[in-house]
C-alpha cells in the first residue's frame, strides 16, 4: 500500500524497551530468568499501593477523574507547591510527549546530551524539531557544552539528572551557574526520574527555583524507586500558565482510576520509599566493590542502576548471560557500545548476576 505517512515518522526508529522476561523463556527455553535491564524496582510496590488498587477495584466500570485531584493535591501537600503548578500524564513518556506537543513546530530546535534518554529525541523527531547532541566525557552531561550550544532556534533544553542511561548526575552550583544564563523564552525541563535515588551530598530539590525561573519544568515519576512502572503515572511542576497549555494536550483519561489511587497510596509510605533507597545503596555498593576488584571502570551512579566498560563485546556479553539466566541492556542498544548497563536487584540476584558475569568473562577469554 501507498500510505501517506508523514515523513516525520519515517525517519524515526522504534523504541526498544528491555526483553521482558515471558520472552527470553520462550527463546531459550529456561525458567529461571532474572530481569536486570529496566531499571525495574525489585521491592515492587508499596502494600499500601496494592491494598488502593484492590479497593478500587468496584469502581472498574467508571471513568477515573480527569484531573486527577486526588493525586494533584497529595502531591501539592508533599512538595508545598500549588496544584495549578502540577501536572500528571500515563508516565513521564507521556508528559515529554505532551510538552514536545505544546512547544515544538519543525525547524525548532532542542539541546540533549548525546547520551540521554531517547524519548527526548523521538518526540522531537515526531513534530519535526532538529535535535541538538552535545557530548558526555566521561558520560557526564557538560552544562558548559549545552549552554554553546544554545541559537535563537533552540526551543527546549533537556537535563536528565541523573542521567539515564549512564547514571551520571550534576549538584547544585553547576545547576544554578547553567540556568541563570539560558533566556527566559527556552524551556528548561528537569527530568528527575531517578531522583529519590541520589546520594551525592550537593544534589538540590528543582522545585526550589519554580519562582525564580518561570521556564523550568521538573518532571518526576512513580515507575521507579515508587515500583509502579506498570501503571504509568509521571508528573511534572512548571508555571501555572504553561500547565494550562500542557493540559490542553494531555489526554482527558490519561491516567486512569487505579493508576490515581496507587499512586496517593505510594506517597503516604515514605517509610517504603525509605527501604526500597537503603537496600538500592546497599546493593550500588557491592557492584563499585565487584568491579573495582576486576579493574573495570564504572559510572558513579546516582540511580538504579550500574552502567560500566566491559574492556570486550558487549553485545557478546548480553547473549551469554540470557542463555545464564539474566536479562541486562547491552550499551550497544544505548549508543555506548562495549558498555553493559545493569538494573541494581535483590542482594540475592546481585550476588547470582555477578557470578554468571565472571563465568561469562571466563569462557570469552578460554574461547580466544
Amino acid at each position: 500500500m501507498n500510505y501517506r505517512i508523514r515523513e516525520e515518522i519515517k525517519n524515526m526508529k522504534r523504541y526498544v524497551a528491555g526483553k521482558p522476561i515471558s520472552e527470553v523463556k520462550r527463546e531459550l527455553g529456561i525458567e529461571a530468568v532474572v530481569k536486570m535491564a529496566s531499571n525495574e524496582n525489585p521491592m515492587g510496590a508499596s502494600p499500601m499501593v496494592k491494598e488502593a488498587i484492590l479497593r478500587t477495584y468496584e469502581d472498574v466500570s467508571l471513568y477515573p477523574d480527569s484531573g486527577s485531584f486526588g493525586l494533584r493535591n497529595e502531591l501539592s501537600q508533599m512538595s508545598g507547591r500549588s496544584m495549578d503548578e502540577i501536572f500528571v500524564g500515563g508516565g513521564s513518556d507521556s508528559l515529554i510527549k505532551v510538552i514536545s506537543s505544546t512547544m515544538l513546530s519543525s525547524g525548532d530546535e532542542i539541546i540533549m546530551g548525546e547520551h540521554s534518554f531517547s524519548r527526548y529525541e523521538d518526540n522531537a523527531k515526531l513534530m519535526g524539531a532538529k535535535v541538538v547532541k552535545t557530548d558526555m566525557e566521561k558520560l557526564v552531561l557538560d552544562l558548559d557544552a549545552m549552554e554553546e550550544a544554545i541559537t535563537e532556534k533552540t526551543k527546549i533544553i533537556y537535563l536528565c539528572n541523573p542521567n539515564n542511561p549512564t547514571g551520571s548526575s550534576f549538584g547544585k552550583e553547576d545547576f544554578e551557574a547553567f540556568i541563570a544564563k539560558v533566556s527566559s523564552d527556552i524551556i528548561v525541563i528537569m527530568d528527575e526520574a531517578y531522583r529519590e535515588y541520589v546520594t551525592r551530598e550537593d544534589y538540590f530539590d528543582a522545585l526550589d527555583y519554580l519562582d525564580a525561573y518561570k521556564n523550568l519544568v521538573v518532571l518526576r515519576t512513580f515507575s521507579k524507586a515508587y515500583g509502579m512502572a506498570s501503571l504509568r503515572v509521571g508528573y511534572g511542576f512548571a508555571d501555572p500558565e504553561l500547565v494550562g497549555y500542557f493540559y490542553r494536550v494531555v489526554d482527558p483519561f490519561d491516567v486512569n482510576l487505579f493508576a490515581q489511587e496507587a499512586a496517593v497510596a505510594a506517597l503516604k509510605d515514605q517509610a517504603f520509599l525509605r527501604q526500597v533507597i537503603e537496600k538500592n545503596t546497599e546493593g550500588k555498593h557491592y557492584f563499585y566493590r565487584e568491579l573495582e576488584e576486576m579493574g573495570l571502570p564504572y559510572v558513579v551512579s546516582d540511580t538504579n542502576f550500574v552502567l560500566w566498560d566491559t574492556k570486550k563485546d558487549d553485545m557478546e556479553i548480553f547473549r551469554r548471560l540470557m542463555k545464564k539466566g539474566y536479562i541486562i541492556r547491552p550499551g550497544g542498544f544505548l549508543g555506548i557500545p562495549g558498555h553493559i548497563r545493569v538494573t541494581i536487584s535483590t542482594m540475592e540476584n546481585n550476588i547470582g548476576f555477578m557470578r554468571a558475569y565472571k563465568e561469562v568473562l571466563k569462557e570469552m577469554e578460554m574461547e580466544k
